[in-house]
């Protein structure tokens, strides 16, 4: 039985993937000289920031420069991001059937504020799990354990969503059932080929696990 569902942000409930290449995208050029399409950047979506600066080399003596621009970037365009359709209505309805609910994403909580706190669901869920909140980040299991620990649930009595190939390789590590956001994700093909429990076509298809209509069998 189902008793909590776990969700990542970016990419399954905000769709802030193409804000959030466009702006690392840009930042790199500014900074490195560098002209790189946006595809390049798709593994820096996912990943805590200080992950994200190593990935790339960023200099050191250029590091808080560039975050300070990157973050400048995001701000000005998270004013036209928006929730995925139907997403909030689905997220209302599993608070009203008495889903426990978490969030698990691998910003660190300074950008959690401006870049979610706007949309005014934080209250629907139990506990927001931020980078910073465990010692490894996405793609360990660290975050998703911490919340079945808050949530007060056993692994399988939990639904992980997200996008990301991130997002799958934590669920697996932690034993979660995982069901692709697919209205969001990146990386298709590569979540495809690590065989989720479940492909989401849109938020609605969520209420059909949590009802039992759909089996706890591999998706392909």
């Amino acid at each position: 039985m189902i008793k909590a569902i776990i969700f990542d942000i970016d990419g399954t409930i905000t769709d802030t993937n193409p804000l959030f290449l466009r702006s690392i995208s840009q930042a790199f050029r500014e900074f490195m000289g560098v002209e790189k399409p946006e595809d390049f950047f798709v593994f820096t979506v996912g990943i805590p920031s200080p992950e994200t600066l190593k990935a790339l080399n960023i200099p050191p003596e250029m590091e808080r420069a560039f975050v300070a621009r990157w973050q400048e970037l995001i701000r000005e365009g998270m004013r036209e991001v928006r929730l995925f359709s139907g997403v909030r209505e689905v997220i209302e309805e599993l608070h009203q059937e008495g889903l426990k609910m978490a969030l698990v994403t691998s910003k660190i909580r300074s950008e959690m504020s401006y870049q979610f706190d706007h949309f005014m669901i934080n209250h629907f869920f139990e506990t927001i799990i931020c980078a910073e909140d465990t010692p490894r980040p996405k793609p360990h299991p660290d975050p998703l354990l911490l919340a079945l620990d808050r949530l007060g649930v056993k692994n399988k009595e939990a639904i992980f969503i997200g996008d990301s190939i991130y997002d799958i390789q934590a669920a697996k590590k932690a034993l979660i059932p995982f069901a692709l956001a697919s209205w969001g994700t990146l990386e298709l093909e590569k979540v495809l080929e690590l065989h989720p429990e479940f492909v989401l076509e849109e938020p609605e298809d969520i209420g059909e696990i949590v009802r039992g209509e759909r089996d706890l069998t591999p998706a392909l």
